[in-house]
């Protein structure tokens, strides 16, 4: 039997990862795939040095926990998606909120040993107002944790498929 392209591999690897945050996305109504998800399955899927528990998961939850601190500390109620008239006070107040999101999840990643690089644009996503009550920030945990456990199941089906005999598969 022929094996797949790696880069095939990969592809399918990382669209079943998101399938299950995007299925659960579609039956809640909730925003449970979200930009920064899709560069953590690809690390998950495809990375060199896949991203353990600590880093995915603490990963963006620091940068969950440093957005909601930075956009309430400093940009409540501005959204970066509005229109903002150059100059405008909530744009600078958006500015800051990111700005500071990322360095205290920086920080807060360091910290922890949690360093997960795509948590610096969960960070983003919730100071900027996009995903920022703590609904959301519920919303944003529970779809890493989707991504989580079906990278988990996944390997263990994976590792239960390789050590089966050819004849058995």
């Amino acid at each position: 039997m022929r094996r797949l392209p790696d880069g095939v591999v990969e592809a399918l690897h990382v669209a079943a990862l998101l399938a299950v945050a995007g299925a659960l996305a579609w039956a809640t109504g909730r925003p449970l795939v979200f930009p920064s998800l899709g560069p953590s399955a690809y690390l998950v899927a495809v990375g060199s040095g896949r991203p353990t528990a600590r880093e995915l998961v603490g990963g963006h939850a620091v940068g969950v926990a440093a957005g909601l601190l930075s956009y309430h500390a400093l940009a409540g109620g501005a959204v970066i998606t509005d229109s903002l008239a150059a100059t405008a006070p909530a744009g600078a107040h958006l500015a800051a909120s990111a700005v500071a999101s990322v360095g205290l999840t920086t920080a807060g990643m360091a910290a922890l040993d949690a360093r997960h690089a795509p948590a610096c644009a969960t960070t983003l996503i919730v100071s900027l107002g996009l995903l920022s009550s703590f609904a959301d920030a519920a919303v944003v945990l529970v779809g890493v944790l989707a991504l989580f456990l079906a990278a988990e199941l996944g390997a263990v089906a994976g590792a239960a498929l390789a050590s089966s005999p050819a004849g058995e598969r």
